[in-house]
């Protein structure tokens, strides 16, 4: 049974007024200077959901400077009744649309909100079918299972599995031959510098110079093949593959967090930079003779999270990815938007 596992990071948020405020602040580092923006919306939930109910985000993507989102609606007096809102909302937090869920979407757990070629797709956990959003006529239109992917160049089509502790494959397909390369890999964030690829996970990073050099699959374990099955082994193989950072502080047999978790990658300014937490801040580091330095702190500590089977094209094609945060304060949730050397903190208070 694959089943994605995924870490969420436990820190506090320290969250803004319910007065929508703005707040610019820029901080120079060994060259580097992000610049970060604050803000604090208000949306109102009054009325689409009952008073109260629990109200959670669990899955946002940011397409044309709109917001797609999933909240959960959670009934306690009532086993099995939680009902799931997906709505559409401006860049100030008002609700331009609230669109109806098709039954399989409205009754799944587990399911992946993404873009891929300008399309927004919500794909199920186990399930054939897959669903796109028609944007001209705002109805989830049922589709046939769309790929397990992460990535895409011109070169090459990368794809993912996990299968639980049966472990992970991930499958560079090249465009030019068709043929398939594996990895065992837990990272599904990608990026793409001039060195190679670089796959990050919470605590680990690999350096790809060049995935040609990879362990060339045989033809019955192409990913096309393993997806349709109900069991498979991950790969073993790290040919082709450099190790550049592992946080060596943390054992899962121990139950030991590490001391620091890598919440992302990103590129600016063709360098490629890491979004980190440690138990006092959260900061942005480079990667230098494998260890992180940090070059800027974040006012603030996050708590970043994505749901069970959300794993798929985190990074859009111009580099910007879309964060989600939570905090323990009631309804209170946030992104962090990372444009190249532009951080964008959207604070969201959930009014109901």
């Amino acid at each position: 049974m694959r089943k994605t596992l995924i870490l969420s990071l436990i820190f506090g948020v320290l969250f803004t007024s319910g007065i929508k405020t703005n707040k610019k602040e820029s901080i120079t580092g060994q060259g580097e200077e992000f610049t970060i923006n604050t803000k604090s919306i208000r949306i109102n939930l009054k009325p689409y959901v009952s008073s109260g109910t629990k109200i959670s985000l669990t899955h946002a993507i940011k397409y044309e400077a709109k917001y797609y989102c999933y909240f959960n609606e959670e009934w306690k007096a009532f086993a099995h009744s939680d009902v799931k809102h997906f709505f559409i909302l401006s860049k100030d937090g008002k609700i331009e649309k609230s669109i109806e869920l098709p039954d399989p979407l409205q009754n799944c757990s587990y399911f992946d909100l993404f873009i891929l070629h300008d399309t927004i797709y919500t794909k199920p956990y186990m399930r054939e079918k897959s669903y796109y959003l028609d944007l001209k006529t705002s109805h989830w239109i049922e589709t046939k299972a769309v790929d397990d992917v992460i990535y895409e160049d011109k070169r090459f089509y990368v794809t993912y599995l996990d299968f639980g502790e049966w472990g992970s494959t991930t499958w560079f397909t090249d465009k030019l031959s068709g043929k398939e390369y594996e990895l065992k890999s837990s990272g599904t964030i990608i990026n793409r510098v001039e060195s190679g690829y670089y796959i990050t996970s919470n605590t680990k990073v690999l350096q790809i110079a060049d995935p040609l050099k990879m362990k060339e699959c045989p033809i019955d374990y192409y990913y096309e093949t393993i997806k349709n099955k109900d069991f498979s082994y991950g790969s073993s193989s790290i040919l082709g593959t450099k190790s550049i950072y592992n946080e060596s502080t943390h054992s899962h047999s121990n139950f030991k967090e590490p001391k620091i978790h890598i919440v992302t990658s990103f590129k600016a300014n063709s360098q490629l930079y890491y979004l980190c937490v440690d138990n006092v801040k959260t900061y942005i580091a480079k990667l230098v003779n494998k260890k992180l330095f940090p070059i800027q702190n974040i006012s603030g500590k996050y708590s970043t999270f994505d749901w069970n089977y959300s794993y798929r094209c985190k990074i859009q094609n111009d580099g910007f990815q879309l964060l989600k945060f939570s905090s323990d304060k009631k309804n209170e949730y946030g992104f962090i938007e990372l444009n190249g050397l532009k951080i964008n903190i959207q604070y969201l208070k959930l009014i109901k």
